[in-house]
């Protein structure tokens, strides 16, 4: 993606909500494995699970034309939602998808961190987040590189993410922690976001179809 391309507004539910959901996912897979783990052999754990270098993720291509029309159709999308308005489905290719994330803004952004593909009905994603930002001494200049692969739904205006299983550092994490994992919602807290709500509650089905993700409002023409 050039230079010329045009951010999207932050706060947009396609980049705010279902994007950043992964990232959840695996902040969420660190803190069970600091729980489950006596302090002492931390140290250990993130020897194990965590690398000191980046893992490179595959580059996103989208000419600022091609981005820009993306943007003014997913906004009619997003207004009419909101205004209650016969909306045909909206379908985002994982081009697109990446072409969002690679436009974050600041250095809050997953651009650079998230790569996302679709797989058999599933949302899958690629991860390379620097730890550091947790504000955590020990994990500072360490990074978590592994790919996630999770069910997408949406039932009564509520987003559901239920993840299937997880490698990190090219390990499985243990199906001890996959357990509680899977019976965990990591959308729950992006649900709870006001702009989240006001398109959340305009849809009638999320799902992941012919290597697309579908959003169905519930006014459809």
């Amino acid at each position: 993606m050039t230079d010329q391309t045009v951010t999207p507004r932050r706060g947009c539910f396609f980049y705010g909500c279902v994007i950043s959901l992964v990232l959840l996912l695996l902040l969420a897979i660190a803190g069970l494995v600091a729980v489950h783990y006596a302090k002492k052999a931390l140290t250990g754990v993130i020897n194990n699970y965590t690398e000191t270098q980046a893992m490179a993720l595959p580059a996103v291509r989208m000419s600022p034309a091609d981005f820009d029309a993306l943007k003014k159709r997913i906004a009619a999308f997003q207004e009419g939602v909101k205004a209650d308005r016969p909306m045909p489905p909206l379908a985002l290719t994982a081009d697109e998808i990446n072409a969002l994330i690679a436009s974050g803004p600041d250095k809050h952004s997953l651009k650079g961190k998230l790569y996302v593909s679709f797989d058999d009905g599933r949302v899958k994603g690629e991860m390379s987040l620097p730890l550091g930002d947790l504000g955590w001494k020990m994990v500072r200049g360490r990074y978590l590189n592994g790919s996630g692969t999770f069910d997408v739904s949406l039932r009564d205006g509520a987003l559901s993410i239920s993840p299937q299983s997880i490698v990190v550092k090219g390990r499985p994490v243990p199906e001890m922690y996959m357990k509680g994992i899977r019976n965990q919602n990591f959308a729950a807290a992006i649900t709870n976001q006001p702009d989240a709500t006001s398109v959340l509650q305009g849809l009638q089905e999320l799902q992941v179809k012919d290597n697309k993700l579908v959003i169905v409002p519930k006014q459809v023409q």
